[in-house]
């Protein structure tokens, strides 16, 4: 505890905006599973963001950017170092052109609905990805044969050493659910290019892909989407319910009976409910198929 109030009045010198000691992780992720964050930190502006960073790096303590927590499984002890938010300084967006800069914590929905109302087409059949264009770009988020790398023009960094560094497209190696960048960069703002559309028939289009999410998703109950990765050639969600998998549950953590790909909390599920969920998938797919 003395430790905790030492470095939260160190930490209160350099930083000026929101900090939450002790921060409950389930509070900040879709699966609402996750133990307590040493703090939990709102950066007012870049300014204070790169005084956390250089803070974290002086002092040795681990840290942590958080998007909107869609894609994360959090330990029940939770975590031992500083969890940095974007979300309430890094949401401007402004657009000249086909071009469209975004920061790096506004929600893809919002980003979707700023470019369908002024009709910017090429995001389209990303709606209902709930998480942020920072998560997004890390992850290459994709749906229905659309990725979020196919109309990234740039992005900003802020490296390990407060230092901000601007990447080109071409400069990024993206992938499938990929992105080749050092892990402890963060993204701060990101440039796209999209096409003329309609909005008129942008917001149908995204209708009928929101439907589509509805009627195959488990969105009623906490998950963090889709689990596993898509084998070559094949979907995960056909191997593990070709495995017997549907409806398999450890503790609270269920295979999710209407996508086999969802995990899903139940009720009360931990983070080790989830992981031994996980591993006794992969071990019948693989039992079954010869697929890891």
């Amino acid at each position: 505890m003395e430790k905790t109030t030492v470095l939260f009045k160190k930490l209160r010198q350099v930083f000026r905006g929101k900090i939450l000691a002790n921060e409950l992780l389930s509070e900040h992720t879709s699966f609402r599973i996750g133990g307590p964050a040493d703090f939990y930190l709102y950066p007012k502006d870049l300014e204070d963001l790169i005084a956390v960073v250089d803070f974290c790096q002086r002092e040795g303590i681990h840290r942590f950017v958080i998007g909107n927590g869609t894609n994360l499984l959090v330990n029940d002890s939770g975590y031992r170092g500083i969890v940095i938010d974007l979300s309430e300084a890094f949401v401007h967006i402004n657009y000249k052109g086909n071009m469209v800069t975004v920061g790096s914590g506004v929600m893809m929905r919002d980003l979707l609905r700023y470019c369908t109302e002024r009709g910017l087409s090429g995001l389209e059949p990303l709606v209902g990805i709930p998480g942020q264009v920072g998560g997004g770009i890390w992850l290459n988020a994709g749906a229905y044969g659309r990725e979020i790398g196919d109309a990234l023009r740039s992005i900003r960094l802020l490296d390990k050493f407060g230092t901000l560094e601007k990447l080109q497209r071409e400069e990024i190696n993206m992938g499938y659910r990929h992105v080749d960048l050092p892990h402890d960069v963060i993204i701060v703002e990101a440039q796209f290019f999209f096409s003329d559309g309609n909005p008129k028939e942008m917001e149908l289009v995204q209708k009928s892909y929101l439907k589509k999410r509805k009627e195959k998703q488990p969105l009623s109950l906490p998950s963090a989407g889709s689990v596993f990765k898509r084998p070559p050639g094949d979907y995960a969600g056909r191997l593990i319910e070709e495995a017997g998998c549907k409806g398999l549950r450890i503790g609270d953590a269920m295979v999710s009976r209407k996508h086999a790909n969802f995990i899903v909390n139940c009720h009360l599920a931990s983070a080790q409910d989830v992981r031994r969920l996980i591993e006794e998938v992969k071990e019948r797919v693989f039992r079954r198929f010869g697929v890891e």
